[in-house]
């Protein structure tokens, strides 16, 4: 269940708080409170839901934090035909080895399910390096352990006419947009705030790379 954006650590969201500078709007919608975000950093949408752990006071919290990388108005032929090959650099965190197992970004499952509509989509690693080779951001995700940590390609559904085909949909993109989401178990400790404040800094080198390999594979396209 979402819990209400009050109410979680001592009557506000400790989020609310730390971002309070750089809220331009929060709404509330289905999949968690979306605040609208003017700052400087890679992305401009948060969206935040909770969920409480049985027999416990602690939570499960999930950030879903996304950048319109090529805007309606801004979608060409060469970002058309490039978005196939980015569809393709999704990444997931998991765990490698098995003596002595450590986190690691691979090929994200989207990618594997985007692959069963548009086969010709590929697998690319590009990005995983990228971020596996990101020193601050493994230390972060060494110090913050998340469950999930995804950054994938978004795909918008909105306006989408009745018989249009998801492989229409993925091959002919109107805009391009990239989503980091992150699952983490939240405590109510002294450490929550740098806890919050880490989860943010990963979306934000994980988007700001996505966006960085994005504009290499496409510089390098034929």
């Amino acid at each position: 269940m979402h819990l209400s954006t009050m109410d979680l650590f001592g009557g506000k969201r400790l989020e609310l708080e730390i971002l309070k500078p750089f809220i331009k709007s929060k709404t509330e919608t289905s999949a968690g409170l979306m605040l609208e975000l003017e700052w400087g950093r890679s992305f401009e949408r948060l969206i935040m839901s909770s969920r409480r752990m049985s027999l416990s006071f602690d939570t499960i919290q999930k950030y879903v934090a996304t950048h319109n990388m090529v805007r309606k108005s801004e979608m060409d032929e060469t970002w058309r035909s490039c978005s196939t090959r980015l569809l393709g650099t999704g990444v997931a965190l998991e765990s490698k080895g098995t003596l002595f197992p450590r986190q690691a970004f691979g090929v994200s499952p989207t990618v594997k399910k985007i692959r069963e509509f548009v086969p010709e989509v590929i697998e690319d690693d590009s990005l995983a390096q990228s971020l596996n080779e990101d020193p601050v951001l493994m230390k972060l995700v060494s110090e913050s352990k998340p469950g999930v940590f995804t950054v994938d390609l978004s795909v918008s559904f909105e306006g989408l006419q009745p018989g249009v085909e998801l492989r229409s949909l993925l091959t002919q993109p109107r805009e391009i947009t990239w989503t980091a989401e992150i699952e983490s178990y939240v405590t109510r400790s002294r450490g929550v705030s740098k806890a919050i404040t880490s989860i943010v800094d990963m979306m934000d080198i994980a988007i700001t790379k996505a966006v960085e390999n994005s504009k290499r594979l496409k510089d390098a396209a034929p």
